[in-house]
C-alpha cells in the first residue's frame, strides 16, 4: 500500500493545518505519516529520507515558507509534492492554481499528475518565488509587516530607507556573453508572478518555465516604491519609471555598493551573487493540463526582449 508522508506546520495562517489533521488521518488511515513542525525538528531531513524510503507522494500543510524548506531538500528527488495551503501569503499556490478550499487541494495533492517546476539557487540558498536587489530588499520587512499586522515592525524599519542611492550595478546575463553597466535603485528575480505581501511583479512567468527573469527598475526611489505598492498588487506597475526584463539561465550581478539581497523574503547577504536558474526541480501535483494557471494579462504580457519598457 503507498505510503503518504505528510509535513505539517499547525501554526500556519489560521492553525488551518492542525484544524484538518483529524479529517486527514481519517481520510488516509495507516497510509499517513504526520510530522508537525517543531523549533527542534529538521523538516527537510525528514522529507528528505521519507523520499529516499519510497513514499509515493509527501503532502505539505504550510505556507510558503514551508513548502520552501521542504522542496529544497527534495531537489534531486522525483517524489512528488502536494501542497496545501494553509499561510499567509500561499503564493505558491496561486501560482500553480490550487484551490483556495484545503479538502480540493488534497484530494489534487493525491490524485493528480504531477509536474515540474523551476528553482533558483543564490549561493546554497534555493528559492522558489524570487529575489530581490537593493530598495526591493531592504523594503521586504516593511511589506511584510503590513500584510501580517505588525505594526512595530514598520516602526522600527531602518533609518537608512529614509534616503535614496541610485547605484551602478554591472550584469553579466548567461556567462559568458557581454557584460552591462546599468544605474537603479532597484532590482528583482522572479520565478512566480506574483511574491512577497501579494506584489503581482511580473505578470505572465510560470513557474514551470526552466528560466528565471531578471527585472531592472529604473528611476524607481524609495517613494515612488512605497506609492506604487497598491499598484503592483493589482498587477499594475504605477509610472515615472522604466523596467528592462531579462529571462536568463544564470546571472552574475555586482556593485561597489554593498546592496543588500533577500530570496523568498529572507536576507541571505549583499553583492556580488551569483544566481542560477534550476530547471525541473522538483515535482508538484497540480489541477489537470486544461486548468488554468495565473492568467496573463493582455497588456501586462512579459517581454523578452531587453529593452526597457517606460511607465
Amino acid at each position: 500500500m503507498d505510503k503518504i508522508a505528510v509535513v505539517m506546520n499547525p501554526h500556519s495562517g489560521r492553525k488551518l493545518g492542525a484544524q484538518l489533521e483529524p479529517w486527514l488521518r481519517l481520510r488516509l488511515r495507516d497510509r499517513v505519516e504526520i510530522l508537525k513542525l517543531t523549533p527542534e525538528v529538521d523538516a527537510g531531513a525528514w522529507a528528505r529520507e521519507r523520499a529516499e524510503a519510497g513514499v509515493s507522494r509527501i503532502l505539505v500543510f504550510g505556507g510558503d515558507g514551508t513548502f520552501r524548506s521542504i522542496a529544497a531538500a527534495l531537489i534531486g528527488t522525483e517524489t512528488p509534492i502536494g501542497l496545501v495551503a494553509c499561510g499567509t501569503n500561499n503564493n505558491i499556490a496561486a501560482t500553480c492554481g490550487l484551490p483556495h478550499d484545503p479538502h480540493e487541494a488534497v484530494e489534487i495533492a493525491l490524485a493528480e499528475e504531477p509536474q515540474w517546476i523551476s528553482a533558483g539557487r543564490i549561493g546554497e540558498y534555493i528559492f522558489f518565488e524570487g529575489a530581490g536587489i537593493g530598495l526591493e530588499a531592504d523594503l521586504w520587512p516593511v511589506g511584510e509587516a503590513l500584510v501580517r499586522h505588525r505594526f512595530r515592525d514598520i516602526l522600527d524599519a531602518p533609518l537608512r530607507l529614509a534616503g535614496d542611492r541610485s547605484v551602478e550595478l554591472v550584469i553579466e546575463i548567461d556567462p559568458p556573453s557581454e557584460r552591462q553597466i546599468v544605474k537603479a535603485f532597484t532590482m528583482t528575480i522572479s520565478n512566480t508572478p506574483v511574491t512577497g505581501a501579494h506584489l503581482n511583479l511580473a505578470p505572465g512567468i510560470d513557474i514551470r518555465d526552466p528560466a528565471l527573469y531578471l527585472t531592472v527598475y529604473h528611476d524607481l526611489g524609495r517613494l515612488k516604491l512605497i506609492a506604487s505598492a497598491h499598484q503592483f498588487s493589482q498587477g499594475h506597475k504605477g509610472h515615472g519609471y522604466s523596467i528592462a526584463r531579462h529571462p536568463f539561465m544564470r546571472v552574475k550581478i555586482q556593485s561597489e555598493y554593498p546592496c543588500h539581497v533577500h530570496a523568498d523574503g529572507t536576507l541571505i547577504g549583499t553583492l556580488p551573487i551569483d544566481v542560477v536558474s534550476i530547471p525541473k526541480a522538483v515535482r508538484v501535483a497540480l489541477p489537470p493540463p486544461d486548468a488554468v494557471l495565473t492568467p496573463r494579462p493582455a497588456e501586462e504580457e512579459t517581454r523578452r526582449p531587453a529593452a526597457a519598457e517606460t511607465l
